[in-house]
């Protein structure tokens, strides 16, 4: 089942979320308020619900000092992100506006469809482990369709990135878009497991050089007899540089390699390679008309965050907006 919490726009509220690493790490309550938004109250739940994806994750690569660090910092990017939420949300009323209802009940079927397959009975039945009414998880869906359009109208549609910029951004950054010299290889590897005997391994793995360069189908034999993670594709590891991404002594054998020819059997620990390079790409800079619109979104993005900061710097200003320290809270 695909759970709703994966989208920004479904945040719940639980009675009870704690962040906790092991014993020795202290627990946070969460029945308190965390801010004030003009007439609006954020609770602490409702900060460590909106973390609690980001939480799973750092708990999994961080432990001690460390992970509480990256728990206050998610902590504060989630508090800022409800302040501006509220902000957005009361000027959009401030302003008159009124998301018509049938818009709203379009949208909620849309995602019914998108995240449950149009199953209405496996959304309550998600709704109701999230403690959550459909009305609540509806509401949630307006107030993020009405954030969208408004940072559409007051900041997407300001922004306008020229092929002047793009340009100008390609050539004073081409470091970013230079593609290294490549190397497609094919590979074959005898392993111990595969036969045990040394000397019969070696012999083998002779033979079946031969039998690649007498004419036979490099890709079948690597299918047939290799031992290698990309034996099940007939030990292709694609496009690679083999400074980087193999064993040095690999890396030393593909480059003496011409290509289309196929390598003597190289020995490596208890284990035999036989390596066919299969095509070469010199170094270059993708030219510009491949990652224009690459450029470009980056761009546009960046311009977007940079706007929508100061407009919600403009509403905070205008706003009643009290972040209480942890301590207090």
């Amino acid at each position: 089942m695909k759970i709703i919490c994966c989208l920004a726009a479904v945040v719940t509220l639980l009675p009870s979320v704690m962040w906790a690493e092991t014993n020795d790490v202290e627990r946070m309550r969460v029945d308190g308020v965390a801010a004030y938004v003009n007439e609006h109250v954020i609770t602490l739940s409702d900060v460590m619900v909106l973390i609690e994806p980001v939480r799973r994750q750092l708990m999994q690569k961080y432990r001690g000092d460390a992970l509480q660090k990256r728990l206050g910092e998610a902590f504060d990017n989630a508090m800022n992100t409800l302040v501006e939420r509220f902000l957005v949300l009361d000027a959009y009323e401030k302003q008159g506006g009124r998301l018509p209802a049938w818009v709203v009940d379009q949208r909620a079927e849309e995602m019914i469809d998108d995240l449950f397959d149009g199953d209405r009975e496996t959304l309550m039945r998600a709704l109701q482990l999230e403690k959550m009414t459909y009305g609540e998880w509806r509401e949630t869906i307006e107030r993020q369709m009405i954030v969208q359009s408004m940072r559409s109208a007051n900041v997407d549609q300001y922004v306008q990135i020229t092929p002047g910029r793009v340009r100008a951004y390609y050539e004073s950054h081409a470091d970013e878009f230079r593609q290294e010299a490549q190397v497609r290889v094919r590979m074959i590897v005898l392993t111990p497991e595969q036969v045990a005997d040394h000397v019969e391994r070696k012999q083998q793995a002779e033979g079946l050089v031969q039998r690649a360069r007498d004419g036979e189908d490099f890709g079948n034999l690597a299918t047939q007899f290799s031992g290698g993670t990309h034996a099940g594709e007939g030990g292709d590891w694609g496009w690679l540089d083999p400074g980087r991404e193999l064993r040095s002594e690999l890396a030393q054998v593909t480059e003496s390699t011409q290509t289309g020819q196929v390598s003597d059997a190289v020995k490596i620990a208890d284990n035999f390679y036989i390596i066919k390079v299969e095509g070469r790409r010199e170094a270059l800079v993708a030219p510009l008309s491949e990652v224009y619109s690459q450029i470009e979104r980056n761009l546009r993005q960046k311009e977007i965050q940079s706007g929508y900061a100061i407009w919600v710097a403009r509403l905070k200003k205008d706003a009643f907006v009290k972040i209480l320290p942890p301590e207090s809270i």
